[in-house]
């Protein structure tokens, strides 16, 4: 079988107009004229990286990885054919996804770059709509809008320009102008599905995470556009779904998605911008570069998109997608893996992640975000008790100062000492700082559920839904958020809301039979908080959960405590590190109320950073109700600078 492969490319068409007549009136001229045209093909098509795909009779067909290169292309041959004899020539152009197999390729882009050849005028260029908009703000490209088009074959309208040549004045409908993207309904929310790895190298996986990791960074920089964060986009990996349905999904209108092909010092990263309810490409480029070329690229795909997006870019906003925050390449690559493994928030990940961003701050020693993704790796270690948090703080506060040093507008570094703040119990710094790190990167879906907590605690719910909720926009596919945004509905007594949104989390989890196990065991002790005891026996039957089914059913809760004594029991044989917070918040939702009431004023007494967590009722609590706690969270209270 014949190896085949599909690619994203700008196809021209040329022929040379009237040539049969030519032949009749003066052979020896028209076979000069039609060598001169294949001559000036060869010549210019190498210059701007063609390939020449093939001749016929008169004509020729040629790919170009870019549908710059392939309109520049035209615009030589048109103004060097019109000289010194004129040759008339017509040129059409169509960009897409194309098959190529034996040398040949196939597919729609191919017909309607044929038929927009066809319909050109003598010395023209005509070009399609995709191919419009990625030339659409070159200084050095003009183009004007034609008309739309039925295209035989071709279900969708066309809409035609010409492209402008010194030689060739444009064929203009007065009564028409040119239209763009204007639907306020998709004009600003995107979604930046996962690129796709091409590289032979499996282990560049991370390279194609980071890249999309980092235009979804540049676009959110721009403050008309919503960009759902990589979290909730990750699972589209290799997914099967459609656009349409991603789009609906992840309520966007506009899905941008792309491949990355890294081979050595050099990269190929194509991009192309759907329109997700109607799956029409409103436009698509490649780029053959240099990896040091990377952070231009990125600048290039969001200002791109500004531009067929008709947005108009402050100058602030200008600034912001011209800042590079390294130079160094390597440094760059330490960051992407460290920021990645960061996300998975558990123990050894972050361990690895913190080796990472230490090697990235080595290898580039004014990188500012790399120093807060390290103190962020010293803050999650803190307040999940994986490590002491007397000296994770301190090291924390140590790196984020370098990191202000460096660059006090990123919103990251805002982000951390934000964190760093709420950890030591200054309130009323770590709000203003949080909602300062949104002001200066909106895209930060942590810091909106780090600011709800913060204020769920202080007792302002109504505000702390809000902040889910704009979280919730931004993320709205990631457990950890959504499942604080629950409890939260359930402390508003919003029982139908809280239990729909957990079923919800449950139908996602579809793929993953633990983590839907573990979903059905809260929805489980959802149904227990609000006294439905035949669902919670229910949820808790699915969940395989016989603890829980023991402690309803019999009052006894001896299953449920015997793991957490288990797990405790390990940690101390390995000497690690035992937060007092998270065991006693362990025994209070296996039932063992004296033990995690001991394990709390334990916490109090050592200043644990995250004992704020208990001014907020959690309904997996069992056995315990808050009266039980009151003087405790007085006790909280007090440590507190609100």
């Amino acid at each position: 079988m014949p190896e085949q492969s599909h690619q994203l490319a700008a196809i021209l068409f040329a022929d040379i107009v009237g040539y049969t007549a030519m032949m009749q009136e003066d052979e020896n001229s028209a076979v000069k004229k039609i060598n001169r045209f294949r001559e000036t093909v060869e010549l210019i098509s190498s210059e701007l990286n063609g390939k020449i795909i093939q001749y016929y009779g008169d004509g020729s067909l040629l790919l170009f990885n870019s549908s710059i290169d392939a309109v520049e292309f035209a615009k030589l041959l048109q103004e060097d054919l019109a000289e010194p004899q004129g040759i008339p020539v017509r040129i059409g152009i169509h960009m897409g996804d194309v098959l190529l197999q034996s040398g040949n390729i196939f597919g729609d882009v191919v017909n309607i770059a044929s038929r927009l050849q066809a319909m050109a005028p003598p010395g023209g260029i005509y070009i399609s709509e995709m191919v419009y908009r990625n030339i659409a703000n070159k200084k050095d490209i003009e183009s004007v809008f034609v008309k739309e088009e039925r295209l035989k074959n071709i279900k969708i309208p066309v809409h035609i320009y010409e492209v402008l040549t010194k030689n060739n004045p444009a064929f203009i409908q007065p009564e028409t102008t040119v239209e763009t993207v204007t639907d306020s309904s998709i004009g600003n929310s995107i979604a930046v599905l996962p690129f796709a790895n091409l590289s032979s190298d499996p282990e560049q996986e991370y390279f194609s995470d980071g890249l999309t990791e980092d235009i979804i960074t540049q676009l959110s920089k721009i403050k008309a556009y919503k960009v759902i964060s990589r979290t909730s986009v990750a699972q589209y990996k290799n997914s099967s779904k459609s656009v349409k349905e991603i789009g609906k999904d992840l309520g966007v209108g506009l899905i941008l998605e792309g491949s990355v092909q890294r081979s050595g010092e050099q990269v190929r990263i194509t991009a192309q911008l759907i329109k997700a309810v109607t799956d029409e490409h409103l436009w698509a480029d490649s780029y053959d570069r240099p990896v040091s070329d990377i952070f231009s690229i990125q600048r290039e795909v969001a200002l791109t998109i500004a531009s067929v997006l008709n947005t108009t870019l402050s100058k602030k906003e200008t600034r912001q997608l011209d800042y590079i925050p390294t130079v160094n390449l390597q440094a760059h690559d330490f960051y992407l893996r460290g920021k990645l493994l960061v996300e998975k928030r558990n123990k050894s990940d972050l361990l690895v992640a913190r080796e990472l961003f230490q090697h990235a701050v080595n290898t580039d020693k004014s990188f500012a975000n790399a120093y807060s993704g390290l103190a962020d790796t010293f803050l999650l270690s803190s307040f999940r008790g994986y490590e002491d948090p007397v000296k994770m703080l301190w090291l924390a506060k140590k790196n984020i100062d370098i990191a202000l040093g460096l660059d006090p507008f990123s919103g990251e570094t805002q982000a951390s000492l934000g964190y760093w703040y709420y950890q030591n119990f200054d309130w009323h710094a770590a709000e203003i700082t949080y909602r300062r790190s949104i002001g200066l990167n909106a895209n930060q879906s942590n810091v909106y559920v780090w600011l709800a907590i913060l204020l769920e605690s202080k007792g302002e719910h109504e505000e702390a839904l809000r902040i889910y909720d704009q979280g919730s926009e931004l993320n709205p596919m990631w457990d950890f958020l959504l499942m604080h945004k629950v409890r939260a509905l359930a402390n508003r007594n919003s029982k139908e809301a809280a239990i729909l949104l957990l079923k919800n989390l449950i139908e996602k989890e579809a793929h993953d039979q633990k983590l839907q196990r573990n979903r059905y065991s809260d929805l489980s002790r959802l149904y227990w908080y609000f006294n439905e005891k035949t669902e919670a026996i229910a949820a808790a039957a699915k969940a395989g959960n016989m603890g829980l089914i023991k402690f309803y059913k019999e009052g006894d809760n001896s299953v449920l405590l015997r793991a957490v004594d288990n797990y405790y029991s390990e940690l101390k044989k390995r000497s690690e590190y035992i937060s007092q917070l998270w065991m006693g918040l362990d025994y209070a939702y296996a039932g063992a109320r004296e033990k995690a009431l001991s394990c709390f004023n334990s916490a109090i007494a050592l200043k644990d950073a995250p004992i704020t967590l208990l001014l907020i009722s959690d309904y997996q609590f069992l056995n315990i109700k808050y009266l039980s706690i009151a003087l405790i969270t007085r006790k909280i209270k007090q440590l507190i600078n609100f």
